[in-house]
């Protein structure tokens, strides 16, 4: 005879098999569901790396954080009132000109969740690349680590190739 206790120790390890089964499934349909979105992605690693993806990706995000905290390279306002106003300078003779285009990058999808402000729609726009970012888990990618262009982004490089070829 079995005790009460066994059996729900039975009852446990069979929930806890049928959760993995049911996320080993989920990770299967969302590989296939990522094939279809990135045709030209390279293909996500088997389920064996993806524990190898995930120490990858928390490394990162360690070392990310941990630059963050220690970095010196912060510009301070007083840094920025020491600089040379270029009103100041000689004007010197010109012997030929040179356009000089300087372009950063597009907006990110970092810059998208980040950088536009701490309003009603800062939850949104979190919670939307979170829910992203766990699509990406299993495979070499992400939404905040190397953030790709979001959509303005690529929009914006665009307009940078038509005012490059003008």
């Amino acid at each position: 005879p079995t005790s009460p206790e066994s059996s729900d120790v039975m009852l446990e390890l069979l929930a806890w098999a049928l959760l993995i089964l049911v996320l080993l499934r989920a990770l299967v349909s969302l590989e296939q569901i990522y094939s279809l979105l990135r045709p030209d992605a390279p293909s996500p690693p088997p389920l064996s790396g993806v524990p190898r993806v995930l120490l990858r990706k928390a490394a990162l995000t360690l070392k990310g954080a941990v630059y963050l905290v220690l970095s010196r390279d912060k510009v301070s306002s007083s840094a920025l009132r020491r600089t040379i106003d270029p009103a100041e300078l000689e004007p010197s003779r010109v012997t030929r000109e040179v356009r000089l285009i300087f372009v950063r990058h597009g907006e990110s999808v970092w810059n998208l969740v980040f950088n536009r402000g701490f309003g009603p729609s800062f939850l949104w726009r979190l919670l939307s690349t979170l829910l992203h970012e766990l699509l990406l888990v299993p495979v070499d990618d992400s939404a905040f680590l190397d953030s790709p262009l979001s959509p303005l982004g690529l929009q914006q490089c665009g307009q940078l190739a038509t005012f490059t070829t003008n």
